[in-house]
Parts: C-alpha cells; structure tokens; sequence
C-alpha cells in the first residue's frame, strides 16, 4: 500500500476529518472565550469597582448613617463589567473612553471627583470639564484618539492607519479652535496660554510672509490652514525625519520644523540628481526652538484646521480689538509684522536669513541698506518685488525666498507708516 493510500484511508478519513475539525472548533471557540475574559477594558473595571468598594465600605464604617454610601454601592454592584459609550450624535462621536476612564462617567460617578491620582482611575475635572459635559461633547472631539477603540493602544491612537491620534499637553488647546473664535481673550479663555503664546511666535517669526491663511499672507509657500493642518500623513515624507512609525504624526511633522533645521527634513534635489531640474531644500529658516515654544507654535498651526462643528456648539465673540498706536512709527512696525517681513529680513531687519544659492548667502539687512534708498526709490522696489533672485551658481536651483509684489497688499497710509518704519530703523551716515 503506498504512503497515499495508506495517509487516506487510515488517517484522512471523513470521520477523522469530521472528529478533528470539531475537536478544533472547540478549542478556538474556547480560547476566544479566554481572550474575551481577559480583555484589558474588563481589568481596569474590576480593579476600579474593587476600589471604589472597598473605599465606600471604609466610609460606611466611619459614617454609620451615611445612607449616600448604601446607594452609591448597589449602584456600583449593578453595574457588571461592559462596555460604556457616549454616544453624541451630533457631533458623529461615539466614544468608548468611559469603559476605562471610569471616573469621568457620571453614572457612575455623579461628582466625577475621585480620589486615584494614578491612570486611567484618575479623575480632576476642571472648569473646562464642567463646562463641556461628556455627555453633550464626548471626548474625542477636544482629545482626538480613535473613540470606539477598546484598547488603551489604540483609543489613544499611535497605530497604523489612525491620523488622529489623542491630543495632550499643549496642542490640545489647538482643539479649542474648533468651536471658539476669541482664543486670544486671556479673560474669556484663561486656559488657552499656549496658543496665544504660539500666535505672538508665529508674529514674531514673519510666517505669514511666506505662508498663508486661508489665502492671506505671502505667496512663497503653502496655506498652513488649507494645506497644512490638515494634511493627510499619505502626503506628508518622513524619510528624513527619523520619526519611528508610532511618532510619525502630523503634530510631530510640524513640531520638527521648530526645533530641526527644515534643510535637514525637505533637503529638496540641489544637484538635479532625481528631478529634470535642481530643487532647492527648504527656504524656511532654523529657528531651533526650545521645546516649550515648539509646543506652542505647534498649537497655533493645528488650531489652524477646519473641523466642521454643527452651529449649535459654536462660541460666537466680539471682534477682536484694534490696537491703538501713538505715532506713525509704531503703527509702519504693526505693518512690517502683520506682512510677515520679519520672515525673511528678521524681526527687527537685520537680516541675515540664508538663502540656498542666492548670490548673497542670506536676505539684505534692512538697517543697512533702506538709507541707499530715497522714500520713492524705496516704495517702488517694496511694490514691484524682486522676482527671481540671482542665482550664485547659475546651474543651481532657483533660490527659494524672493521679494514678492507687495503693490496689492500694502498701499496707502500702510505703506507710508511702513517707509517711515523702516527709514526710523536705518543707519544713518556720520553726515546726517
């Protein structure tokens, strides 16, 4: 009898074949019933109701007549281990987060204040949290995360195919532009610290004179609001950034250009190696931030996204005041930063930001070259531009940062406080 005839008539039989497989079928079916008892959400109940009884049982012991206690203990012994969800409809939000963070589910925990300083028992809602009830808002629409995620992992969102993942420390504050317009009101939003600290950075550093805002600002780079904040990580290359896969996150994208030289993140194709013309890395400046203020900028620009929040949840504000100058000079340095001049010429015009294969190396110092100009001399080189720069070596790529037309955008009596700025901040010649 060959190796076949024998394999199919004593072992692979029908019989065998039917005894086997259900011999396999219980198994499966019993290690999936382990692995449902063994679920992580379901520990962190048990240890949280162990908690909670033992704490209500030694209250009950010092307070007799507490009858709170009683009640708030058949409740916890009703409960059983399940999954808890909030379900916003609103919002499109259905969010498990409470299966865990037991202690912000206010069934359970009416006061939401518990006494467990340690994750995910923990439990300090501040005014925000009383403000915006879970269970009008949820959790995901400030936190981000993957709400009806049933791991710690993966509701909090670092995984494959998740763009969204939770929001913590300081960019969280970027969440709060979804719904709020007046992040800049210390007394209306005291909790908004960081974007406003981001927002006066991105001031200071000239962004918008080579980005935009919806359109408003300078042509040299992209709309950090259309293009930017809510980019998707499939268009986002991460090849230069080191980022492992866990951290290559679009905050993590932009938190880098703060505090790594771009030239190092977009090194662009200098030589023309891969491309049918050389490509110029990156004309964004290294700013080298410290971590804080990295943070902060980071907050700024992720506030920039537009997620779109039903008009019911939406926090209308006053306009925004307009300052007030005292003198013409004042009022030409408000223009010099609302146009992000700043970004190329530095904030107080000394220049000095590079250029790859500009003729000069980096952008002119203001201060000392606005007095080789006359006032008209001056207004029409602001109007006109300076667009393409030399190249130093004519077979590189065109230098990435050039003075754009400014005609459109800055006339009138902004132009004449602007030329009066910068004719206050010149050198002046020993014979004046």
């Amino acid at each position: 009898m060959s190796l076949k005839e024998l394999l199919l008539t004593r072992y692979f039989t029908l019989r065998n074949l039917f005894v086997g497989g259900n011999v396999v079928l219980v198994l499966l079916l019993a290690a999936a019933v382990v692995k449902d008892h063994r679920r992580e959400w379901k520990g962190v109940q048990k240890e949280f109701y162990a908690r909670e009884i033992k704490r209500l049982k030694e209250e009950k012991k010092a307070s007799p007549d507490a009858a709170h206690v009683d009640k708030h203990l058949a409740l916890l012994r009703g409960q059983g281990i399940k999954l808890r969800q909030l379900m916003v409809t609103a919002l499109d939000r259905y969010d498990r987060c409470i299966t865990c963070h037991l202690g912000y589910d206010t069934v359970l925990s009416p006061t939401q204040e518990t006494v467990y300083d340690d994750p995910p028992f923990k439990a300090r809602p501040s005014d925000i949290h009383r403000s915006h009830p879970a269970d009008k808002f949820g959790c995901t629409v400030c936190h981000e995360g993957q709400g009806l995620a049933t791991t710690a992992r993966a509701a909090h969102g670092p995984v494959k195919h998740w763009e969204d993942p939770m929001r913590k420390g300081a960019v969280l504050e970027a969440s709060c532009a979804k719904c709020h317009s007046n992040l800049w009101d210390e007394k209306a939003m005291p909790f908004t610290v960081n974007w406003r600290k981001g927002e006066a950075l991105f001031q200071k550093s000239g962004c918008i004179g080579c980005h935009q805002i919806h359109g408003q600002g300078g042509p040299i780079s992209v709309d950090l609001a259309e293009e930017t904040a809510d980019k998707p990580l499939s268009r986002i290359d991460f090849s230069f950034t080191g980022l492992s896969h866990e951290e290559r996150t679009l905050e993590n994208w932009i938190r880098l250009h703060f505090v790594r030289d771009p030239w190092t993140l977009v090194p662009g194709d200098p030589e023309g190696k891969h491309n049918d013309e050389p490509v110029p890395p990156s004309g964004m400046p290294f700013f080298n931030l410290s971590a804080e203020d990295a943070d902060a900028l980071t907050t700024y620009v992720l506030a920039l996204g537009s997620d779109r929040i039903p008009a019911e949840f939406l926090a209308p504000a006053a306009p925004r005041p307009a300052p007030a100058y005292r003198n013409a000079v004042e009022r030409g340095r408000a223009v010099y930063v609302k146009y992000g001049c700043g970004g190329c010429h530095a904030p107080d015009g000394t220049g000095g930001v590079r250029n790859f294969n500009y003729v000069n190396n980096t952008t002119p110092n203001l201060t000392k070259v606005v007095g080789t100009y006359t006032r008209p001399e001056l207004q029409e080189k602001i109007e006109k531009g300076v667009s393409p720069v030399d190249k130093k070596d004519p077979r590189g790529p065109t230098p990435s940062l050039y003075m754009p037309s400014w005609k459109e955008k800055i006339k009138g009596p902004e132009m004449d406080d602007l030329l009066t700025y910068l004719f206050s901040i010149a050198e002046k010649d020993e014979d004046w």
